[in-house]
Parts: C-alpha cells; structure tokens; sequence
C-alpha cells in the first residue's frame, strides 16, 4: 500500500460479513422487517460531490438541506431505510427546551410540521408527518440520498478522508464529510480521538459525571432482587447486574439505557401489543413484584401527540429502559448491534405484552394497557413497531473544546458558538445493581442547566491536526453529562445546519475545517436565523433588570455594548425603548469611539405602570448602533419582565424554583418554572396560609400557561416540614391529577387521575378528613363535582400550610391565575 494513504476499517465491516455467513445472508430479526441492519446486494459504483454526509438523521437532513442551499453538490449517505432518526422514528414529543433558542434549519423543521396541523409551528407530531418533511424537503434540494448504504471503511490521505466507502461497494468522494450519525461511525473509521462512557467528575472538574445515585426513575420501594427473595445464592432476577454499585462520581464504560419510542393509540383499528419471538414472563419477575409493593408508573410518561397518538417514554424504576445491555452498542460491529437491538426488541415488546395478558398483572392495569395499541398507520413495514433503537449516547468525540457540565451551568461560555443548548443535563440510567439487599438504579440524573448556552464549533470539529475535512454535529466533543443536555434532537439539526455551513467555508477558502474563519461562519448563521446568544439576537449587546419589579417604584435598567469588530467603532449609541405608559430617566447614552474589545453602558431609572393583569408581561429593548469602515450597525437586546405585585397577609409565598408572585384582591397569580412536581424532583412556586386546621380549599383556575402538556397548577396541602404532601392540580389540555406523598419522603410519589380535555375556568376542591384526602373539580362554572381521586396520607398533621401552586414543567416560565382561594 502507498505509504502516503491508508485505509480505515471499520469493525463493522467484519461483524457483517461474520453474520451474513453465519445466518446464511440475513441476520436472526423479528418478523416484519424489524431490524437494525438490512443486508444490501453489491452495487460498485463511485459518487463525487463537494459534501458528503454520512448518516440519515435530523441532523444529517439538515446537514444536506444547507448545502444544497449554499449551492453546493451534497450526497446523503445513510445507513437504514428512513430519513430522520429518532425524529420520525416514533420520539413526536420533542425534548425543546427553550424554544426561543431554536433557530435555522432546525426551527424551519418545526415550522414545516406545523404547517401540516394548521398551525404556526409544532414541537409534537406524528412519526409519519415528521419523515414526510424529510423526505420531502431533500426533494425540494435537489440532494441526492443514498439509503441503506452503511459505512465500510474510509480512505485516509494526509489527514484528510479521500473516500468512503459503503457495504456494498459505492465508493463516494467529496471535498468535506460531515458524520451525522448517532454512533460517530465515519468519526471513528477516520481515526479520531473519541471516548466511550463516563469520565469521572475528576477529568473535567465536573460534580455530575460518573456514577450517580439519586432519586430519578428510582425504585420507591424495597425490592429484593434475588430469584428466592431473601436468599443471594439463588442469583439475581433478570435486569439486575452483578456489578459493583461504584463509588459517586467514577468514571465507567458504562452509557444511557436505550429504548424505542413507541407510538400509542386507542383508536379502534389499533393493532395489540405483540408477542414477541423469545417472550419469557420471567425477565419481568422484578416490574411483577414492583406492582405488587404498589407502584404502577411504567406508561406514565406517555406524551399526547395529534390525532389520538401518543410517544411513550421510559418513566419510573422498571419501564421500557433496557437498563445495562447496551455497553457493547458504540464501538460494536453491526453483528454486535443487531443483536442488542433484538433484545431491545424482545424486552419492551415483551413489557407491554405482559403488561397486557399476564394474568400475574392485576386486572385493572391490563385492562388500562390493553386499551392502548400500536397505530394502523404508522410504520407500516414493521408492523406498527418504530424502526430505529433511541441511541441516546454512542461515541462522543475529543476535540480541543470538550463541552462540559461547566458551560451547562454559565461557569464556562464559549467564545465561538454556533448554536444553543437548553435541555436538562439528562441521562437516563446506566445500571440496575444491588445495594443493601435491595435493587436499585443508577445514573439517572436530571438537573437544568443555567439557561441556554453557546456549543463551541471546536466541539464539532477534530482536534487540529487529526482529520482535516470532517464535522461531526452529532457524535460532537462533550463530556457524558453535558452530551446529556446537547444530545437533544433539535440541537442536532441546528448544529447539522451549523456543520453544512462550516463545510461550504472550508471549501471556499481551501482550508481545514479547523481554520475556518469563525467570524464568517458567526455572520452567516446570524443571517440564517440561527441562535447564537442569549437572550436571542443579543448581540454585542446586554440588557439588565430586574425580573418582576412593582408598578410606580422606579427600577434601575442597564444596556451594555461591546465592540467586538475587532477594530475601534465610532459614534456609538443606546437607545432604551419601553412598554406604553413607562417612564425612564436616563443616564449617559453616547460615546464616540469605542475600541476592540471595550465596552460602554447606559443606564435609566424606569418606573413600570400597572399592567391590566397580574403578572402581566412586558418587554423592553435596548438598542446600539455605531460606525465601522463606513457602515452603521445596528444592534438590539429584549428582556422580558413580569410586574408583580405584592402578595398581602396573611398569605405568603415560598418557592424552590423561580417564580414570582402577585395578588389583586381576590385574584392571584404565580410565574413559575419548575422541571417537576414527582418522584425526587419538587420545584414550584407557592401562596400559601401557614399552619391552618383547614379541612377543605377551594378556589377557581382562571388560566394556565400550556408551557408543557404536563405543566401543574392546583391546590396544595403540606406540612411545615414537607411531609404529609398532597396536591390537587389541573393539567393543560391534559386532565387532572390527586398527588401524594405515600413514603413519607417529602416528594409526590402516588396519583390518581381524571382524563379528560382541560378547559378554563375550572373549579378545583381538595377535602380533608383526618388524614383522607379527597379531590374533585367541577368544570366550566358548573355546580357539577367529578371525583379526581382520593387518597389516605397518614404523615398529614392537623396542622398545615394550605393554598395554591405552580410548576411550569418547563425552563419556561409559566403563569397561572387563580380566583377565589377559601378555606375551611
């Protein structure tokens, strides 16, 4: 071989070859074409283009899209049959975020799909609309996509990729690659630095990272774990590990659990849950015994979607995570991941089917699963079943930038970002082990980041020196925990969108994708309506105030610009522009030169007027403009403040999340974030009277934000220490829910449910007696009461702190207002 060019195989090239042989040209799967890899036939060929992306995904779309769009040639390369990942594959409730920090390509998605419903935009869809766009919008490109082209090896000349080639013998040749797969596969077969698992906290100075016991998606039970309960001779039950629990914060090789996103329906022509090849009731004998110490949760994240559909999530201790099987899926050849994914397969398959027909299953949760099904109309050609396994974690890369839980929680920002992150650091968990007797889970972890955060283009790109012709938006530089929060799939189409455009620079100027001209690509996807600050289309420029001041009391307002034209600018200017009826007394505005790196502020006192409701929002916007090389620039910052007003006694407001309060004679009002109200996680805001022996509140919903389709706000019974917790809440667009403390660990842990569509005004009830608690609402201004659940809390004391509450179930803030709070 030419010393100057090598070849890199990839091991799945091996793997295949080994199964083919074995199985005699296919591979042991499922009926109905469910399946991880599908053997193709030899078709040798050779494909040229300026850009070549490898891997079918949102991101790989978007990838494509964008360099069609600058005017390049752009190949798709991707490995299955269908185009979008997890997008079209069944994952129709996006994890977004903030919504606002969304821009490109990635929201022109949403926009697309919205379009479809009526609507301006939406960020929950059925899988068949979402692979419609797709397909339809590489059409529209001109993009030539080659499906069921998996990677075979890569040819590697000087540092650069020269070919890639596939399984069945097309060679494609381009200028620059961009990996968009899930695994980071073409990243790998180049040679590039990556790592597999969890660092431990150590390695970046991280306090998330590596194991992680906590109380997400726990066991909120004692379970024994053992075959003969009691007895450890008789061996584990099936999804228990024999693995050391490890010490908090160790790196392993550990990785998320993976599962499928199932589609769910009630419609009539849904089609039952199937008997799966390999169904065994015993690889179930922990979820039986999890039902019988009383906790049912397995299907309650299941997220409403149009048209009667559903996306079904893990959620709880034992659900549809496969938790522990899928260690060997990132660097594994295709043999290697067809049979996880098989086994993935077999065991949520089986879930639901045991769910369904076990006759150990208590009668009322088979006839609650039974009456779900999967749709008659979507993935036809795997029998209602997605095709394609949520990977939620492969190979991630090493780059000169590793994005870390540091630049999640505003520690770190990067100086060249090209596109925003906003999710939890999410990792679902990565072992199911034994501790004291009892099963329990680990590495889930679900803490909100700071608020949106740049991601470095020297996270997507190979550290210098090592392949000078490869972006890899997806697979990008991150550690395992800040991958938990940038691993959503609207980040990956806006950094594919983000890598196409990088790729187009590098080939316009001749240079490594490491020595592209930031500031070029920054102007760019600035023009293409991405996000590349905070507050969005910030800018240079940063507006300051307070977030909920009072009416009348004047509040300072700082607006700051930054030249960062990298040569002094002239004539520089603030402008502050306020909601009808404010006023402002401002400071200096004005300054005539400004030089590179330098900064100026301006500085007003403003007085807000009373907003016509309460915590009413309001915006205002800071404006610079100044003079470089003869042109003016003009740029704008918003900041957006609710105006609150004072909450009187003898009522008082308490919070573990932000929010903000007001009252208007009877009318109250809460602004409130809060990821949850649920198993560990307890943020929201609160009015409330202290120690009162009330047996009965009363009060009228007027109006929630639908900031999530399980965002919270109801009356709430609690005691000073937080024990003997209950809580009656309305969910938008979604039903009512009774919540209770029954482990007495101060978190919502139990919930009854009344299912039916949401509307405003509604009347909610919550009564005491002893320690029952009874819910109930009454709809419309009606006199009509429909029971929502009851339940006996015995931690409850006669004396509690009683009123009302808020969770957004978002980073977004969300506002309630309520009516008429009385006690009894």
């Amino acid at each position: 071989m030419d010393s100057e060019v090598s070849r890199r195989v990839l091991l799945v090239g091996a793997g295949v070859s080994a199964l083919l042989s074995a199985t005699g040209g296919t591979s042991a799967a499922a009926p109905g074409g469910l399946r991880y890899h599908h053997p193709v036939p030899r078709a040798p060929g050779e494909v040229r283009s300026d850009i070549c992306v490898y891997g079918g995904t949102s991101a790989g779309v978007t990838a494509a899209v964008r360099a069609a769009r600058h005017g390049r040639s752009v190949v798709l390369v991707a490995f299955g049959r269908h185009l979008g990942g997890l997008t079209s594959s069944g994952l129709g409730a996006t994890d977004a975020g903030r919504a606002d920090a969304i821009g490109g390509l990635s929201r022109e998605f949403y926009r697309r799909v919205g379009a479809h419903y009526g609507s301006t935009e939406s960020f929950a869809f059925e899988p068949h609309v979402a692979e419609a766009v797709f397909d339809a919008w590489v059409a529209e490109e001109g993009v030539g996509v080659h499906r069921e082209h998996p990677l075979s090896t890569v040819d590697i000349t000087g540092g650069r990729i020269t070919a890639l080639r596939t399984e069945n013998g097309t060679v494609f040749r381009a200028g620059v690659y961009v990996d968009a797969s899930y695994e980071g596969d073409l990243m790998a077969a180049a040679g590039v630095t990556n790592t597999v698992g969890r660092e431990g906290n150590a390695t970046y100075g991280e306090t998330l990272n590596g194991a992680q016991f906590r109380t997400g998606h726990q066991f909120q039970r004692v379970i024994d774990p053992y075959r003969t309960p009691g007895d450890p001779a008789s061996g584990l039950l099936p999804g228990v590990q024999p693995d050391a629990p490890g010490t908090p914060g160790q790196g392993d090789h550990r990785i998320q659990a993976f599962n499928f996103r199932v589609c769910l329906t009630k419609a009539a022509d849904r089609r039952s849950f199937p008997r799966p090849p390999g169904y065994d009731p015993a690889r179930y004998e922990l979820l039986r015994r999890y039902l019988a110490a009383g906790v049912w949760d397995a299907m309650r994240l299941n997220t409403p979607m149009p048209n009667g559909k559903t996306d079904l999530n893990n959620n709880g201790a034992v659900s549809t995570d496969n938790i522990g099987r899928n260690y060997d899926w990132p660097a594994g050849d295709y043999a290697t991941r067809e049979r996880i994914f098989q086994d993935h397969v077999t065991y949520q398959q089986g879930m639901l089917y045991y769910l369904a027909n076990d006759p150990a299953v208590p009668q009322a949760i088979r006839a609650e699963v039974s009456a779900w099904g999967l749709p008659a109309d979507e993935f036809p050609e795997t029998g209602g079943w997605p095709h394609e396994l949520y990977i939620r974690e492969g190979r991630r890369m090493v780059g000169d930038y590793v994005v870390t839980e540091h630049d999640c929680r505003g520690a770190r920002v990067a100086s060249d970002p090209v596109g925003l992150a906003s999710y939890n650091m999410d990792s679902h968990n990565c072992a199911r082990v034994v501790v004291n007797g009892a099963a329990r889970n680990e590495g889930d972890v679900q803490v909100a980041p700071a608020g949106p955060y740049g991601i470095s283009y020297r996270a997507i790109v190979p550290a210098r020196g090592e392949c000078a012709n490869l972006v890899v938006p997806v697979a990008l530089s991150a550690s395992h925990i800040a991958f938990g929060s940038v691993r959503m799939e609207p980040v990956f189409m806006l950094l594919g969108h983000a890598a196409a455009s990088a790729a187009h620079l590098a080939l316009e100027s001749g240079a490594a994708v490491q020595d592209v001209d930031y500031p070029a690509l920054r102007r760019g996807l600035l023009a293409d309506g991405m996000v590349l600050t905070w507050p969005p289309g910030s800018g240079p420029v940063t507006l300051d105030a307070p977030a909920a001041p009072a009416p009348g009391t004047p509040f300072p307002v700082t607006a700051t610009v930054a030249n960062r034209e990298g040569v002094p600018v002239t004539n520089v200017s603030l402008a502050l522009t306020l909601p009808t009826n404010w006023t402002a007394t401002p400071g200096p505005r004005t300054t005539p030169t400004l030089g590179a790196g330098e900064a100026f502020a301006g500085n007003w006192m403003v007085t807000a007027a009373l907003p016509p409701d309460l915590l009413a929002r309001a915006s205002l916007a800071a404006t610079a403009t100044y003079t470089v090389a003869g042109a003016e620039v003009r740029s704008t910052a918003t900041r957006t403040v609710a105006v609150a007003e004072p909450v009187g006694a003898p009522l008082v407001t308490a919070k573990t999340t932000e929010a903000y309060f007001g009252q208007r004679g009877t009318r109250l009002a809460i602004l409130a974030g809060g990821r949850d109200l649920w198993t560990g996680i307890d943020e929201y805001g609160a009015i409330l009277r202290r120690a009162v022996t009330s047996t009965s509140a009363e009060m009228t919903l007027v109006s929630q934000d639908a900031t999530d389709p399980n965002a919270r706000a109801g009356i709430v019974f609690r005691n000073a220490d937080g024990t003997g917790y209950v809580a009656l809440v309305a969910k938008p667009g979604n039903g009512f829910l009774l919540l209770w403390d029954a482990d007495r660990d101060g978190t919502l842990d139990s919930v009854a449910r009344l299912e039916q569509p949401t509307t405003y005004p509604a009347r909610l009830r919550l009564g005491k007696a002893g320690s029952r608690f009874t819910g109930a609402v009454s709809l419309g201004g009606g006199t009509t009461w429909r029971q929502v659940g009851a339940a006996d809390v015995p931690s409850a004391s006669a004396t509690q702190d009683v009123g009302i509450v808020v969770c957004a179930h978002s980073t977004t803030l969300g506002r309630a207002v309520f009516d008429g709070l009385a006690m009894r």
